[in-house]
This record gives structure tokens, C-alpha cells and sequence, in this order.
């Protein structure tokens, strides 16, 4: 016998409180001589004795009801009743891991057909009446079925048509679901079984030291559940992939080139000679390059197109060589437009050449209409002075930039707010012309205006000084992720004499850049269904030279074209995550054709929002590759195009060695199982057996009955 509760075993020793009572309370007897007595000794021993054999009965009665009180309390479980039909009933909870990597082809097969066989055997040895619950821990981590079930055998069959996810183990929002699931279960015997590859890419952390919240809080409920980790890898760990592709730029014209930064990565102690490595189009093969991989190393690559028409087109880079395709392909898709429209609004103008405020943007957005050659700019641009902004000033434009401009009034303020809250973006590039005082009361508005920030003063570098330059570290703002690897462009390589101090850069609002000196150079906030950015800097040479670094041209144009396509479909996105299409307000009517990148067709109908805005949205994007949207049965409908991609950390196959994993299940209080075999074993020896708190509840009724009657029956005598 075990008790879950053994520490209210104490309570037992409540039975003193009873004895003790008795002993104190001894009746003393007075012997009184009495003539006719000997008559009524017989009679009298008689009753004596079935007076003190009555009182001893309720001596035990009482002596027992705290000892079976403490019992019930702390719930004792019989072990040898787990063997009897009926009482061997259990709740197997169950943590799959069904990410990418389990994937991997192996020996024997794949480490998520071994899971599935594992989990098979086992729910065969699971008594007819327990229950069970499956939670596939992929990012995101969902429910196998809504419930818990006792069919056992309808579970292996809903796991083979169970898709594996493309992100990695979501560990803590896991075992968020297994806490809210363990209530659900039916018997106390419950166990969380987790089958897992245990990749160092996912455990690393926890491995390492780190804590897992959610599973400690289940550990430390009153009643915890068996923990164990099943491992089920197989034993492959070389894998090329394609981990990225960084176009130049979010949108390009029709007969615009565009470069594609592709990076492969070699995981593993195997080289990879002369692989193949094609550049494809809306699935069509372009051309083919090689490449040669190094051991646990990577390869850059920079591939080329460009497109004579226009909409959404999709480019894909793909790589030969090794055993797990899933990830050895990379795909974005390219908007190609007729142009985009960028409206300059200028403050102070000045007399000499690119000294205006705008003039090096001018040439940064239109570099072969300023040059005049035959190539074609993506970005069209227009030029106004500031006091020129009238009411539809802004109709057409995709983007407005204002650069040094000294204030705006009421109205103009106005248009450029409703402007933002459509959808439009916006650039403020600051300048020794304007008036920090109105920008702070007019634009900034105590957090409620459109610039993002707050100014506090400016910052400058006295001459023979330093001057101060961009922060050198890796960027994560879209438009520019592409300068982290960019040659050639440096973005260090601008320095900067005069800025203004940027400051609470707080709520919605994000730096994209920062100075050396602390201060943020760029930052971007959302407003309504557009954005705004900040530039600390003048656009033109007065304050940095960053106008004249070969990184400007493309710098103001990913930004630019960045804003410009902020409401539209991202260039790619993970595997397992939704896909939002927003078709506009005026939409062919009826219903939409899918097609996923198995070719698999399905329909989906169109939604609108509270705005009016029609869209429509599809969850299952497990498979990578190219989804193909258009109006059904609409000849010559706009093909509407998204890529998915896997998580690039789900193609690091690296398992932890054995000693790490036992370790750190038990640091975490969980037991470990390196094979089915070993799971099984370690089970059966430890099951919980069947409760025995009921029959010991009926019997403290018992006694608290035969109590009752007991004292009534001796008082009477």
C-alpha cells in the first residue's frame, strides 16, 4: 500500500485525545455494606462486566474513527489490487513532439514513425476503462481530439494522418495545454509521457539549466502526475538546407532586376562537393548554379531574375543532395509593380547643388532616371515644398516623406494623420529648420501624434572628435535584415556630427537603427493601418555623410518600398502559421480556390472585417512551398501567391547525448526511457494501484454510527 497524501498520516495520532479522556475519567468505586447484598453479587458481577466490555467497544470506537479519518485523508492506493480485472484503470497523458525534425529518415525509418509504433504498443497495454489525451507539442502545440477518450484504439489511427509542423518544440505552451488537460482525466493514476528527438536546437536551454514554468507547477500540485521522456530519434544528423533568401528589395518593376542573398547551411560532419542549386520561378526551373559545403558550415550565393509581368510572382531556391528534401528549398514572393508612388515634401530649400533637403533622395529613389539610363525605377517620385500641401496633395502617393520641413499647419496636419490611419507610411527626416517645439506639441502630442517618439534636444560631435556612427550589431527590422550580410555596404561606415536625441521610445514604438552613442537613429511605430518612421538625421549631407555611402540608395529604397507594402502579404512566413489574404473592399463575389503546394485544391470563402475589408484566412500551411490563391471559376482571375518556409532551426538534426537528457529529467523530476523496451519495464513497476479511500470512508461511518449507539446503550445502564 502507498498514499498519495502521506503527510496527513500524522492526523492519526488524534486517537490519544479518546484514551486519554478515558483514563482520566475512570469511575471510582464506593464499596457500601449492605445486609441483603450477598443476594444480588451474582446479578451485579453480571452486569459489571458487560458494562466494562461495552465501554472498552467504545473506547476502540473512538480510538478508530481519527485513525480512519487521517487514512481516508491521505489517500491510500493498493498496489496489489492493480493486478485484479477492474482496478488497474489509468490515464496516460500523452506529449508528442511532431515538429519538422522528426521527420528525419533513419535506420528502421523516421523518428516519427517510431514514435507512432511506440505509442501504438503502448496504448495496448493500457487496461480496458483508462482514458487518454494526445497534445502534438509543434509550434503552435494543439489538441489531438477536444476530450479526453477511452477508444485507445481510434488514437494510432488519428496520429497517421496528423501532419508534422514546421516549427520547433513550443515546450512551455505545451505543458500550459497538459495542465488544463490533467483535470480532465478520469482516474487518479495519471502519467505525462513526452516522445521526443530531444535536438539540442530544442532542449538546449532547458539542458542547460533553464526552468520550464508550466511543468514545474504541475509537478507541485497535490496530486502530481508521472513524468517520463521517451526518446524516439533516428540516427541521422547531416542535413543541407536552405535557411534563407534575402531579396534586394520588398517590390520591383516589370524589367527590374532583382539579386537574391541565398544561405546554405551544412549541418553535420559530412562536406557537400559540387551540389546543384536551381533558381526557380512560379515553379518553373531558370537556371542552375553549383556549390561546394564545407562540415557544420555555410554557403552564400547570389542569384538573379527579372520579370516581365506584373503581380505576384514567386521565386524559389532549391539544393540536391541529401536524404531530408523538406527543407531544401527556400522560397519569397516578389510584388512586381508598375511602380510605386513616394511623395517628397521639402522644407528650406537652398540655392546650391544637393544641398536641398530632398535632392539626395530624389537620386536615391530614381537612380536611373537620374542617371538616364534605360533601366527602370520601381519608385516614382514627386517634389513639393511644404507650404504647397493642399487637400489631395496626398491622393495617389504610397508613401510621403518630409524632410527638414520647419512646421505644417492644422489642416495640413490633418490630412497627413488621415493619411497614416488609411494605410499610408511615413519618413520625417529632421533638420536645423525645424521647429522642436511645435513637433513636440503638434506632432508627438503627448504620445497621441504621429511622430513615435519624443525629441529632447540635439546631439552633436564637436570638430576633431569621433564622430558618432550606426551601432554594430546584427538588425532585425525587415527593411534591413538585408544589410547584415550585405559586402560592400556597410552601414558602420556612415558618420554622423549632429542629431536629434530621440526619447521615449516606449508603448508601440521600436528603434530600427541606433547611434554608438546610445541615442536611436530610426524609429518606427504603427498607426493605425499605416506606419510612421523617424529619422534623427537630415536627408541630405548638412548633418552625416550617410547620403554619400554606397549602403544610401539601398537603404531609402527598402524603406520606401517597405512602407509601401506593409499591408500586403509577407514575402514568406512559417510553416504552421496563418494565411490572411485581404482582397480590398470591392471583390469578385462567390468563393475562392486554394491550391497548396501539393496541389491539393480546396475552397475557401471570403470574410470581411469590421473596416469592410474582404479577406480570407487558412490555417493549414504545415506543407512548404508556394500557395496559389484566385477567384473560382473567373477566367483570367489575379493569382494571388504566399510562401511558406520551415523554421531554419528545425533542420539542425544535432541530438543531446543520453547523460544530458537523464540528467535533466531528473533535475526536472521526471524519469527517462530510452526505448519502448526500457519505458514498458519501468511502468509496470511503478503503476499505481486502485484507491482505497472509498471503503475506508464507508467504514469511519460505520463507527461514527456504532459510537453514537454504543454511548446511548452505556448511559441507559
Amino acid at each position: 500500500m502507498s498514499f498519495l497524501n502521506p503527510i496527513l498520516l500524522a492526523g492519526a495520532a488524534a486517537f490519544l485525545i479518546p484514551l486519554i479522556i478515558h483514563l482520566l475519567n475512570k469511575r471510582k468505586v464506593i464499596t457500601v455494606l449492605w445486609g441483603p447484598m450477598h443476594l444480588l453479587h451474582e446479578a451485579l458481577r453480571q452486569k459489571k462486566r458487560n458494562v466494562k466490555m461495552e465501554q472498552k467497544l467504545l473506547l476502540a470506537v473512538r480510538i478508530s474513527i481519527p485513525i480512519l479519518l487521517a487514512l481516508c485523508l491521505a489517500l491510500p492506493v493498493l498496489s496489489a489490487l492493480s493486478q485484479l480485472p477492474g482496478f488497474d484503470k489509468t490515464s496516460l497523458l500523452v506529449v508528442l513532439d511532431n515538429s519538422f525534425s522528426m521527420r528525419a529518415p533513419g535506420t528502421g525509418g523516421t523518428a516519427r514513425d517510431k514514435a507512432r509504433n511506440d505509442l501504438r504498443q503502448t496504448y495496448t497495454t493500457l487496461s480496458r476503462g483508462s482514458d487518454t489525451a494526445v497534445i502534438l507539442a509543434g509550434a503552435p502545440p494543439h489538441r489531438l481530439t477536444a476530450e479526453p477518450t477511452s477508444d485507445l484504439e481510434a488514437v494510432p489511427t488519428l496520429l497517421e494522418n496528423e501532419p508534422s509542423l514546421g516549427g520547433p518544440l513550443a515546450l512551455q505552451d505545451t505543458f500550459q495545454l497538459v495542465q488544463a488537460d490533467l483535470g480532465k482525466l478520469a482516474t487518479p493514476a495519471r502519467e505525462v509521457l513526452l516522445v521526443s528527438d530531444f535536438k539540442w536546437s530544442d532542449w538546449r536551454q532547458l539542458a542547460e539549466g533553464g526552468t520550464l514554468p508550466a511543468l514545474e507547477s504541475i509537478l507541485k500540485q497535490e496530486r502530481p502526475p508521472l513524468v517520463t521522456f521517451l526518446r524516439s530519434s533516428g540516427d541521422t544528423e547531416s542535413n543541407l538546407a536552405v535557411v534563407s533568401v534575402e531579396p534586394s528589395a520588398f517590390v520591383v518593376a516589370r524589367g527590374q532586376m532583382i539579386a537574391l542573398r541565398a544561405r546554405i547551411q551544412n549541418h553535420g560532419p559530412q562536406a557537400y562537393q559540387d551540389v546543384a542549386v536551381h533558381l526557380e520561378a512560379n515553379g518553373a526551373r531558370l537556371r542552375s548554379t553549383r556549390v561546394s559545403v564545407a562540415p557544420n558550415s555555410e554557403s552564400v550565393i547570389t542569384l538573379t531574375h527579372t520579370f516581365d509581368a506584373p503581380g505576384d510572382q514567386a521565386l524559389t531556391v532549391r539544393v540536391e543532395g541529401d536524404s531530408l528534401p523538406d527543407d531544401n528549398a527556400y522560397s519569397v514572393i516578389i510584388p512586381v509593380r508598375e511602380q510605386v508612388n513616394c511623395l517628397l515634401v521639402r522644407g528650406k530649400s537652398r540655392s546650391g547643388p544637393l544641398e536641398g533637403a530632398t535632392d539626395f533622395l530624389e537620386i536615391g529613389l530614381t537612380p536611373h532616371q537620374s542617371a538616364a539610363t534605360t533601366l527602370k525605377d520601381v519608385i516614382r517620385t514627386g517634389v513639393i515644398d511644404d507650404h504647397a500641401m493642399r487637400d489631395k496633395t496626398l491622393d495617389g502617393s504610397e508613401v510621403v516623406i518630409l524632410a527638414n520641413v520647419n512646421r505644417l499647419n492644422d489642416r495640413q496636419v490633418q490630412e497627413l494623420e488621415e493619411y497614416v490611419q488609411r494605410g499610408g507610411g511615413l519618413i520625417i527626416f529632421m533638420g536645423p529648420d525645424m521647429d522642436m517645439r511645435w513637433y513636440q506639441e503638434k506632432l508627438y502630442q503627448n504620445g497621441k501624434g504621429l511622430l513615435p517618439c519624443t525629441l529632447n534636444g540635439f546631439g552633436h560631435v564637436d570638430e576633431g572628435q569621433t564622430p558618432a556612427r550606426i551601432l554594430n550589431q546584427r538588425h532585425t527590422h525587415p527593411a534591413i535584415t538585408y544589410f547584415n550580410e550585405a559586402r560592400g555596404m556597410r552601414l558602420q561606415d556612415a558618420a554622423f556630427t549632429h542629431w536629434v536625441k530621440f526619447d521615449k521610445v516606449e508603448g508601440d514604438a521600436r528603434p530600427i537603427l541606433n547611434l554608438d552613442r546610445g541615442d536611436p537613429l530610426m524609429v518606427e511605430k504603427p498607426r493605425g493601418k499605416g506606419r510612421v518612421i523617424a529619422v534623427a538625421t537630415t536627408a541630405n549631407a548638412q548633418w552625416s555623410n550617410l547620403p554619400l555611402q554606397p549602403a544610401f540608395v539601398p537603404l531609402i529604397q527598402r524603406l520606401v518600398t517597405y512602407l509601401a507594402t506593409q499591408n500586403a502579404a509577407p514575402q514568406s512566413q512559417m510553416c504552421g502559421t496563418v494565411l490572411r489574404a485581404s482582397l480590398g473592399t470591392e471583390q469578385v463575389k462567390g468563393n475562392y480556390e486554394l491550391k497548396d503546394p501539393m496541389s491539393r485544391t480546396r475552397e475557401v470563402t471570403p470574410r470581411a472585417d469590421r473596416d469592410g475589408v474582404i479577406f480570407v484566412d487558412h490555417s493549414d500551411t504545415a506543407v512548404p512551398g508556394i500557395y496559389e490563391l484566385r477567384a473560382k471559376n473567373v477566367p483570367g482571375a489575379l493569382v494571388r501567391r504566399f510562401a511558406f518556409n520551415l523554421n531554419p532551426a528545425e533542420s539542425n538534426l544535432s541530438a543531446m547525448p543520453e547523460e544530458n537528457i537523464r540528467a535533466m529529467a531528473q533535475r526536472l523530476g521526471a524519469s527517462y526511457a530510452s526505448s519502448q523496451d526500457e519505458y514498458a519495464r519501468l511502468d509496470r513497476t511503478r503503476r499505481h494501484g486502485a484507491e482505497a479511500w472509498q471503503p475506508l470512508l464507508f467504514a469511519l461511518l460505520l463507527f461514527l454510527f456504532a459510537e453514537v449507539f454504543l454511548q446511548q446503550r452505556i448511559s441507559r445502564a
